[in-house]
């Protein structure tokens, strides 16, 4: 969980003229984001879980090498939209990547159960460890098809790997399993 703290105002903001506070106070209720509430609104258009498993051809090692890298995620379990009830999101990318440095931009194509297919434009922005586990937060936007135009979160969670073993065998790291969480947020 990231945790935002509230900007703080500047000492010199204190000694300002009072309608220098009212425009940079404003300007703060402008710029920061809005808190949670509970309205209708507020709720997620979509969102699923599911079971993710990588595959990696040649392996990952320490240093860097070309792979290509198939991503596959089935969404068993949606909930907010009553046509879709589950979705399989497929990827393939040949790029550089190592155990250590892996993952950027990338595009999927979600089929959903009712037959239609959404395009994702997605970037890794972030990786955290939370005990024995690595999670991967993706953000983007539905290019095309259902959902169109609509931001898109996608948080993974894989065993964190405890060691490079894999890495510095002959064949490298060659699959990882999880979880996936992915949220359609309404314009």
């Amino acid at each position: 969980m990231r945790i935002v703290r509230p900007a703080s105002i500047h000492p010199s903001l204190c000694r300002a003229r009072p309608w220098a506070v009212l425009v940079a106070a404003s300007a703060l209720c402008v710029l920061l984001p809005a808190p949670a509430s509970a309205g209708a609104n507020d709720a997620p258009l979509l969102e699923c879980t599911g079971a993710v498993k990588q595959t990696y051809t040649p392996g990952l090692h320490v240093l860097p090498r070309f792979v290509t890298y198939k991503g596959t995620i089935e969404y068993k379990s949606c909930v907010g939209d009553r046509e879709i009830t589950s979705g399989t999101y497929r990827e393939t990318l040949e790029y550089i990547a190592s155990c250590t440095v892996n993952g950027g931009p990338s595009q999927a194509t979600i089929r959903w159960n009712n037959g239609q297919a959404s395009e994702l434009k997605v970037v890794g922005v972030e990786a955290d460890v939370v005990g024995n586990v690595q999670v991967f937060t993706s953000v983007g936007n539905v290019a095309s098809g259902r959902y169109s135009g609509h931001a898109v979160n996608i948080v993974t969670a894989l065993p964190k790997l405890s060691s490079l073993a894999d890495c510095l065998t002959p064949s490298g790291l060659t699959s990882v399993q999880g979880s996936s969480t992915l949220t359609i947020v309404g314009l």
